[in-house]
């Protein structure tokens, strides 16, 4: 199963981005929250954190296809809406116009209308989902709330060291801020942390 996928970003349209990995290019599915942030990236080499699955099962030729995220952790929060009876790929995709933090934190506070208004979703299912998933998502709020935090000089140099070493920002921005939660200061210690993070999660990557 391909997980990750790193490569040139050669182009990004309405819920697709295509990336040049080696001498194969693949399109990748992507939700509407991550388009704004991609199309500033274009020409540079960024990662993906993916999903594989078959479409047209019913037929004889099944396609394969990609679902890509800036992090692992944004791709965690779409395996959990998933697992909500009648939401699928597509129609996940469609509601994830905003950030998995903000969704999740709609979720955790039962607002089921604010949640209906998202594409793809209405009553019934923004009501299901609420009901499935409210009181399992902390962990993506806890997650969306790390943007907040003051961006000191040390921070700054270490993202900046982690993008030159070929990590999407918002991935190396994460790793930095989880890091810095847990206490470590100074940039080169931030970039270790952060390093031995990223390897720990583990995981296919397409080179």
């Amino acid at each position: 199963m391909i997980s990750r996928i790193r490569g040139k970003l050669i182009s990004v349209s309405e819920n697709r981005a295509e990336i040049k990995a080696g001498l194969i290019t693949y399109e990748v599915l992507i939700p509407g929250y991550l388009e704004p942030e991609l199309k500033q990236e274009l020409d540079q080499v960024i990662e993906l954190f993916t999903l594989e699955y078959l479409e047209n099962l019913a037929s004889n030729q099944p396609v394969p296809k990609l679902v890509g995220f800036g992090s692992e952790l944004e791709r965690e929060f779409f395996e959990q809406l998933l697992k909500v009876p009648g939401i699928g790929i597509k129609t996940g995709l469609r509601a994830m116009k905003l950030s998995p933090g903000k969704i999740a934190e709609m979720i955790e506070r039962g607002e089921s209308k604010f949640l209906a208004e998202l594409p793809g979703l209405g009553r019934k299912s923004a009501e299901r989902i609420v009901g499935e998933l409210k009181g399992r998502l902390e962990k993506f709020t806890a997650e969306s709330a790390l943007p907040m935090m003051a961006l000191g000089e040390d921070e700054m140099t270490a993202i900046s060291a982690l993008v030159n070493l070929g990590l999407r920002r918002s991935e190396a921005e994460e790793l930095v801020k989880k890091a810095r939660a847990r206490g470590i200061s100074g940039s080169d210690e931030l970039v270790q942390t952060a390093l031995r993070e990223r390897g720990r999660r583990g995981a296919e990557v397409i080179k």
